[in-house]
């Protein structure tokens, strides 16, 4: 059984269309259930714009967050405990987020032209109500202050007092006055654009412009595949622990107090802790790995960035636990030494 070696671990280059579909028939089913009508008969101006507006501009602050400043692994592979071992580089987080992005912004899109058939062949009545806003003038300062960006270039999208007055709901004693009650959705159009789309798409626009500054500048990842062959056992080459005492060493997935620890961080770290190591120019480094866990294009990489670094003299040594399996961990990390051209240590408990 002998390692070998697949292309890059990165996101698939084109996406099915099914998905760019149903996230843009998401978006009109988003935009028909938002605005289906209460047992008041009227939509609430002020959840439609938290739902459609102040939502997707929060989640646009977290993903700029995430870009500059993201270095941790994914929430989702820290489920179970850690269970999913792979350490995404920089540019698949970026990869990852673009994808993400470009997702939301379907949805936009599906919401916006949902919105524009509803208006189309619909009578939406408009209001707002609230049970902690009292004033009048606190929502005509706040509708304000989110127009800012657009009052002078639409400025009948910007509500003004009388059609804040009128449209004030109270369920106790309602307003009949409806004549104003359709003109909130030059508001809620120019919200959707200005604080949903748009920003997915600066975004989106920033994500590819990092993304290709990034390329040819960072390690690939690559996964190992299992493929059988006919390699000899003897291709590998063996010793005893007691020869590489005076090695420096390195643990794989192992914490522990002795040498240094990798692989339990995310991808920058364990690169930056490595070229640290590698500073102190050692003679040879002893690799100590969790046997029972599969080898990883992780490790590969940092083998190779010690060997052009000038250290040819490298070890493997599996230490064993009480779930280690002999046929399948050993023969995969044993495959592993043999690929990477590393001594084989006996194994420990």
């Amino acid at each position: 059984m002998q390692l070998t070696n697949t292309p890059s671990l990165t996101l698939p280059p084109q996406v099915s269309w099914l998905l760019w579909l149903v996230a843009l028939l998401l978006g009109m089913g988003i935009a028909a259930g938002s605005l289906s009508y209460s047992p008041s008969g009227r939509i609430n101006v002020l959840w439609i714009w938290l739902l459609w507006a102040g939502l997707p501009l929060l989640g646009s602050v977290a993903s700029l967050w995430a870009m500059f400043f993201g270095s941790g692994r994914p929430w989702l592979f820290q489920w179970r405990n850690r269970t999913v071992h792979w350490h995404p580089s920089k540019r698949q987080r970026l990869e990852m987020l673009a994808l993400l992005q470009s997702f939301w912004l379907l949805i936009g899109v599906g919401m916006l032209v949902g919105y524009w058939l509803l208006l189309l062949f619909t009578d939406l009545a408009f209001g707002w109500s609230s049970t902690l806003i009292d004033e009048q003038q606190t929502v005509l300062a706040l509708t304000e202050t989110i127009a800012t960006p657009w009052q002078w270039l639409w400025p009948a999208a910007v509500p003004d007092a009388s059609v804040i007055e009128s449209t004030r709901y109270i369920r106790i004693a309602p307003n009949d006055n409806i004549t104003a009650a359709g003109e909130w959705w030059p508001f809620l159009m120019a919200s959707l654009l200005c604080y949903n789309l748009l920003p997915r798409l600066v975004l989106r626009g920033l994500l590819a412009m990092r993304l290709r500054h990034l390329r040819g500048h960072e390690v690939n990842v690559r996964a190992p595949q299992l493929t059988v062959t006919t390699t000899p056992a003897s291709a590998v080459s063996e010793a005893s622990p007691t020869d590489w005492q005076n090695a420096m060493v390195v643990q794989w997935e192992i914490r522990s107090d002795a040498g240094t620890v990798l692989g339990v961080a995310d991808w920058q770290h364990d690169e930056a802790a490595f070229k640290a190591l590698l500073a102190d120019k050692p003679h040879s480094l002893l690799w100590r790995v969790n046997a029972s866990r599969s080898p990883v294009g992780e490790l590969s990489d940092l083998i190779q960035l010690a060997r052009t670094a000038g250290i040819t003299r490298q070890a493997l040594q599996a230490v064993c636990d009480a779930t280690t399996d002999p046929a399948r961990h050993l023969a995969s990390w044993r495959a592993f030494a043999t690929q990477q051209q590393l001594v084989w240590l006996k194994e420990t408990t």
